[in-house]
């Protein structure tokens, strides 16, 4: 039976591990034409093996340069995962501002490049959907989670902007909210 991502691309971003490593391997297993894998981590995204052809590319997913160099390098994309980002459990009154502002550049600021970049790219290739990781805490307040919770927060509030943007595009733009998962993102901070 074939799939309905035969011939199609799918982008994932945090693609070495966790949610995005696991995204990665569901739309190999369905039958992806293509998937474009992007992360900071160089020796994770390379232990990566699927049937279907792979970009990788290494990266700080808050560096515009990068994102310059992906949507150059794509001659289309039909499905995207924004989903990479850090997280610390921190108290507010203990959160260090320089970490503050590292988390908020690649949760927040890596979702907006990667989401700008897709956007530009679907436009030209007639995309269909973006689905940006928002977790729930960034809906309900938990404590220690200031720096996360609020990046996590403005992400699904730009999904929606982003939907209402181009849904006369016809691309479909989506923030999902998935409770604590037992990824590297709580062990590498």
């Amino acid at each position: 039976m074939p799939s309905e991502f035969a011939g199609r691309t799918a982008l994932v971003t945090g693609a070495a591990s966790g949610i995005g490593a696991a995204t990665a391997r569901w739309l190999a297993d369905r039958g992806i034409g293509e998937l474009v894998l992007v992360d900071i981590d160089a020796p994770g995204l390379e232990r990566f093996e699927a049937a279907c052809p792979l970009r990788r590319h290494v990266g700080d997913v808050a560096d515009p340069l990068l994102w310059d160099r992906i949507e150059a390098d794509l001659g289309k994309v039909d499905h995207a995962l924004i989903n990479a980002g850090i997280a610390n459990g921190c108290p507010l009154v203990d959160q260090d501002f320089a970490e503050w502002k590292r988390m908020l550049a690649i949760n927040l600021d890596g979702a907006f490049l990667g989401l700008r970049a897709v956007l530009r790219v679907m436009k030209r290739s007639g995309g269909k959907s973006i689905v940006l990781t928002s977790p729930v805490a960034g809906i309900k307040p938990l404590p220690a989670t200031a720096a996360y919770g609020s990046s996590k927060a403005a992400i699904a509030h730009l999904a929606r902007i982003a939907a209402a943007e181009h849904a006369g595009d016809g691309i479909r733009i989506n923030a999902v909210a998935p409770g604590r998962v037992d990824t590297p993102i709580w062990t590498k901070t």
